[in-house]
């Protein structure tokens, strides 16, 4: 049986629902009720404390916290967590116990350990947290490292202060987190078999009919806005659903920019997107394309992933994945792809490029997403990683894994010009950016990370 499996937990949370129904009505919305609980708890009986409840569609969150005895201002915090698959499947589940500990002058110290739907400790954590709530109206981040060195300073959203380095507060802190909840057993030890998983195709694209297949894919933007629309970044194309810029030539999807006159808000580029909001939605997994990309001044050719609903608000809070994405191509020398993961402030992003040793041939760009943790690779060959350490917003407080913790759909799309790659030059057109298929696997083993190496 799966040691956070959520029944018996849920059982509890909507026995909650009835008896806090006036909280409720109070609510507009979760994001609402995520707020008076995140900020005051709710109350229920004997120091417990409901921390956090949350429903969407995809996933379920309950968090609640029990007080230690004799220790005052010291409570145990159980966070447990369902996330469903595109096709209403449980099959991600895990959590987190800690300890918390509320300190003099706003300071907040805690200890505990991420755990995998199967009760193993993943990512041991210790971090120290001043909250200035009065006047921020948020909670900061909780900085959390695995275990280790501890750094000297970690700075949050709202004001930073240095981590302890008293080591007999870290080891009492450790202590009580070790001790399970309530005395309860111990966490297990982690899996002794890391990497035991293996790759399941769930999803593909060969392109092998005449056609795009508009059940896998939109020809629309991921959120409903103008095809003109640049994300803000000043590009100079206009989207379209023509067989002049979306079109399969010999088993391959061919994304085509092409100069033209007449386009709205003075864009002088046609060019092709598609995206698989509401038909290709995942969370976690091993997600590839084999790709050829053009080249000349202006070409930003990408490869990358949006959330399908913004849970935790507008760009970067929600997170994006961009599993490759390159510009200019050939000019100068130019031989860079790039891998990053965007989220909220202040941090923003993380990352990495690397040079292709053949800008004119096929390429397969990867992402390996797990639930803490990012690889990307090149032809099968890492070259970028980010832990959840790494990756923070602002508008998810509990949430350890947020914003990577939410269903992302794939995007492909052959921007010209921008902010980024600057205005093209107006040779070489038109451009054409190959894709031979696209391919999403879904690590089949002890956990969502049984397929790292």
């Amino acid at each position: 049986m799966r040691a956070l499996r959520l029944p018996l937990l849920l059982v509890f949370a909507l026995s909650l629902v009835v008896a806090t129904q006036p909280v409720l009505a109070q609510s507009a919305s979760y994001r609402g009720f995520d707020e008076r609980v995140g900020q005051t708890a709710l109350p229920l009986w004997g120091g417990v404390q409901l921390e956090n409840l949350a429903f969407n569609p995809h996933s379920r969150i309950l968090e609640i916290s029990v007080p230690v005895p004799i220790l005052p201002n010291v409570g145990f915090h159980r966070q447990a967590y369902e996330v469903e698959n595109s096709f209403g499947r449980v099959d991600q589940m895990g959590g987190s116990q800690m300890v918390r500990a509320a300190l003099p002058f706003g300071l907040t110290l805690e200890a505990g350990a991420m755990v995998d739907g199967f009760g193993n400790r993943q990512n041991d954590f210790v971090g120290l947290t001043f909250r200035w709530s009065d006047l921020r109206h948020r909670h900061s981040r909780m900085a959390r490292y695995k275990a280790g060195p501890i750094p000297r300073k970690e700075t949050s959203s709202s004001g930073g202060f240095p981590l302890l380095k008293t080591a007999g507060t870290i080891a009492l802190i450790a202590l009580l987190a070790g001790g399970g909840g309530g005395g309860g057993d111990p966490v297990p030890n982690p899996n002794p078999n890391p990497g035991d998983g293996t790759w399941r195709l769930v999803w593909s694209d060969e392109f092998s009919a005449s056609v795009l297949d508009t059940k896998k894919w939109n020809t629309t933007d991921s959120y409903n806005r103008p095809q003109c629309f640049g994300g803000y970044n000043d590009e100079q194309q206009c989207y379209t659903s023509s067989p002049n810029n979306i079109s399969i030539v010999n088993g391959h999807l061919v994304l085509t920019a092409r100069p033209e006159s007449g386009l709205n808000e003075g864009r002088t580029y046609t060019s092709g997107r598609i995206q698989s909001a509401g038909k290709g939605d995942f969370i976690y997994g091993k997600f590839e394309a084999r790709i050829k990309l053009p080249v000349g001044q202006g070409s930003w050719p990408a490869f990358w992933m949006l959330p399908t609903n913004p849970s935790y608000g507008g760009w970067p809070e929600s997170g994006e994945i961009d599993i490759m994405e390159a510009i200019n191509l050939g000019v100068d020398g130019e031989h860079a792809v790039h891998g990053t993961a965007h989220f909220g402030y202040p941090k923003g992003q993380v990352g990495a490029k690397i040079n292709l040793d053949d800008i004119n041939a096929f390429h397969t760009y990867a992402v390996e997403w797990y639930p803490n943790e990012m690889h990307w690779t090149i032809d099968g060959a890492q070259y970028a990683s980010a832990t959840q350490g790494e990756w923070y917003t602002s508008e998810a407080r509990i949430n350890a894994n947020a914003p990577f913790d939410q269903p992302f759909h794939m995007i492909l799309n052959f921007a010209v010009g921008g902010r980024w790659p600057g205005d093209t030059d107006g040779t070489n057109f038109p451009r054409q950016m190959e894709v031979d298929y696209v391919r999403v696997y879904r690590c089949e083993g002890s956990s969502a990370s049984s397929c790292k190496n």
